[in-house]
């Protein structure tokens, strides 16, 4: 065939869609030059309180998705657990037909559906409402010039059209609705972390009473007893979790998940900023897998998801990083007295408390406020500086504190034994979890013996 007669036969074809297209603009009911007039008709194709709708069923060639009320606002999609589904995206597919309007109506007396793609429309929507009734709407081609599908409900011999986008919500497969974040926590409303390994469980948990003399909020109960690290919880365990996104689950990957992987478990009391309640505690549970790439295999609920590699890198983390490397021994505002012994040497300090002031005496006399304060933090925090690794502690006790509490679950007895010439075991109350070098220790009594010569001292 020469380049001449295929220039022709493409020529008619378009000549032929241009008709084609011509025709249907014909038939659309549209304003004067295509300008929006501002009382231009909206047409209702479809109208039903949307609690009066037991389902919505798209049915589009082979496939279904079927938006099904479960009562109080709540939809899901194919009977599907809500668990499962976007429930705001099921219930927008029931909101598209609920209430459905254009703006253009076609003027057709022939109509001749085929025209349209009317007469084996593409999108077939049963609606059933849950007094037993049905309506079905049909929705065909895509008009050539206004970019919107024409429509019609079933019985109703007027043609419309209506937006693409809405035919975009009504034709989204089923992944559309799987895919949402599963995992949305208030951060603040975290109690409890437990991270469970073959090697440690670390428990830390938020202290019930917090004032302004609190020096740790939250406190380590395994491995070991101890102050937390606020910081380090708010910025590398409590910020990665509020970036933890279960969006889509995979299938038939290898997670490297088994059961002695790393398990996440979240104890959290939800507080409600509208009553000034808190809701009932509940329980998430992740377990961690192996990371490729810049993700991370998690299972929740029994399914495997990818998450950022850094929403969940701290479950690997030492309990060590955890701990508070300045030992909060005892708060000022739970004790009363402390014992300080070294050097055959014994002192003590009596706290006074008057609301949130306190009155230091130092072997009964009277002292300098502000020096016996800072005197007691450097009493309270101790700075640690290794786990303890079992090895032998010499007997003789360099440095003892005595707390006597307000209450007797504050009674604190901390006790510096020598490890080696460098080292020496922290034990608190017969139990030793740390060590910290003696340097620290002989400078902490040549401070305290400086300041018991002189008291008052600035």
């Amino acid at each position: 065939m020469s380049r001449q007669k295929k220039s022709i036969i493409i020529l008619f074809a378009v000549i032929a869609v241009l008709a084609a297209g011509i025709g249907i603009i014909n038939n659309v009911d549209m304003s004067d030059d295509g300008q929006k007039n501002v009382n231009e008709e909206i047409y209702t194709i479809y109208s039903e309180d949307t609690s009066k709708i037991d389902s919505v069923n798209v049915t589009t060639g082979d496939s279904s998705i079927k938006a099904v009320n479960l009562g109080d606002s709540v939809w899901t999609i194919n009977e599907i657990s809500t668990d499962d589904i976007d429930v705001s995206k099921a219930q927008a597919l029931a909101g598209t037909v609920a209430t459905l309007t254009s703006k253009h109506k076609v003027d057709d007396s022939s109509h001749d559906l085929s025209q349209y793609g009317l007469q084996a429309p593409k999108i077939t929507v049963t609606i059933t409402k849950k007094n037993g009734e049905e309506d079905k709407l049909y929705i065909g081609d895509m008009s050539p010039t206004l970019g919107e599908y024409f429509v019609m409900l079933d019985g109703d011999s007027s043609i419309y059209t209506i937006y693409s986008f809405k035919v975009d919500t009504l034709c989204q497969p089923l992944s559309y609705y799987q895919e949402f974040d599963r995992f949305n926590i208030e951060i603040d409303d975290i109690r409890d972390i437990i991270i469970e390994r073959s090697d440690e469980t670390i428990d830390i948990k938020l202290i019930d009473n917090i004032d302004i003399n609190t020096n740790n909020v939250w406190e380590m109960v395994s491995p070991y007893r101890s102050g937390a690290n606020d910081d380090y919880i708010d910025n590398k365990i409590l910020e990665p979790i509020d970036t933890i996104s279960l969006t889509s689950f995979v299938e038939g990957v290898d997670s490297g998940i088994t059961q002695s992987s790393p398990k996440l478990k979240l104890t959290v009391r939800p507080y409600d900023n509208t009553t000034g309640k808190y809701g009932d505690e509940y329980t998430e549970e992740l377990r961690v897998g192996r990371t490729e790439g810049a993700e991370t295999y998690v299972e929740y609920k029994g399914r495997i998801y990818r998450t950022p590699k850094e929403s969940v890198d701290f479950v690997k983390e030492s309990s060590f990083n955890i701990v508070s490397k300045l030992q909060a021994l005892v708060d000022i505002s739970k004790v009363k007295s402390v014992l300080i012994e070294y050097d055959s040497e014994k002192h003590t300090m009596d706290i006074s408390h008057k609301d949130n002031e306190y009155i230091f005496r130092l072997d009964g006399k009277e002292t300098n406020n502000d020096i016996s304060r800072e005197i007691y933090k450097s009493i309270m925090a101790l700075a640690v500086d290794s786990v303890y690794k079992g090895d032998a502690i010499n007997d003789e006790v360099i440095l003892r504190i005595t707390f006597d509490g307000i209450k007797s679950e504050n009674d604190t007895v901390v006790e510096i034994k020598s490890i080696d010439d460098i080292n020496c075991a922290l034990i608190r109350n017969g139990e030793v979890n740390f060590t910290i070098k003696r340097t620290k220790i002989d400078n902490f009594i040549n401070l305290f013996k400086t300041y018991t010569e002189n008291p008052m001292s600035e």
